[in-house]
């Protein structure tokens, strides 16, 4: 170490996949799936490798750090028909770390924050092939007690709580969005 190098800025910490994906699930994807969700659609369906690397790629630029390969290649689309009249895109983040704040003081609470990220599991694209409506839901971590919540984020950005989820796998976030889409069809 030289004489000066203590005077040299060190670089910035890299942010975490649990923050890229939430910046990718509540920022950057409901801007193209309200925006250009057809666009978004014919990326995904066009099966092409890249489209799964899409928005992290997004998410880094955004935040002006890089890419990582290995970090890209945790993100993965899945497509579904629910029923003849609606398709589903799920994005599959990385599994996270597992937070549980159940038993912290609102003090210790307030102390960790920006230490742990309410990461999100999938993120749920449903188009009504009909009309082309879309619902956009997310399927993120709990604070508490290692579970799971379904929140529904609007065109207008309304992020509301549909209260506790199933166990963070593909299969049961499919059968929860297609019980949604049975509630919302009455």
């Amino acid at each position: 170490m030289g004489l000066l190098d203590f005077f040299k800025s060190k670089p910035p910490a890299r942010t975490s996949l649990e923050q890229l994906s939430y910046d990718i699930a509540y920022q950057i994807l409901p801007h193209y799936v309200f925006r250009q969700a057809k666009q978004l659609f014919d990326i995904v369906e066009s099966s092409s490798d890249t489209s799964h690397f899409l928005f992290y790629h997004l998410a880094c630029k955004s935040l002006s750090i890089p890419s990582l390969q290995e970090e890209a290649g945790q993100y993965h689309w899945h497509q579904f028909d629910l029923d003849a009249n609606h398709s589903l895109l799920v994005l599959a983040y990385p599994q996270p770390v597992a937070v549980d704040l159940t038993g912290k003081s609102v003090k210790e609470i307030t102390q960790s924050a920006g230490t742990w990220v309410i990461a999100p599991h999938f993120s749920g694209v449903v188009r009504d092939k009909r009309n082309e409506h879309i619902r956009y839901y997310v399927l993120g971590q709990t604070s508490m007690g290692g579970g799971t919540v379904l929140r529904e984020i609007d065109d207008v950005a309304t992020n509301a709580n549909l209260g506790a989820g199933p166990a963070p796998e593909l299969d049961s976030f499919l059968v929860l969005m297609r019980d949604r889409l049975e509630e919302t069809k009455q």
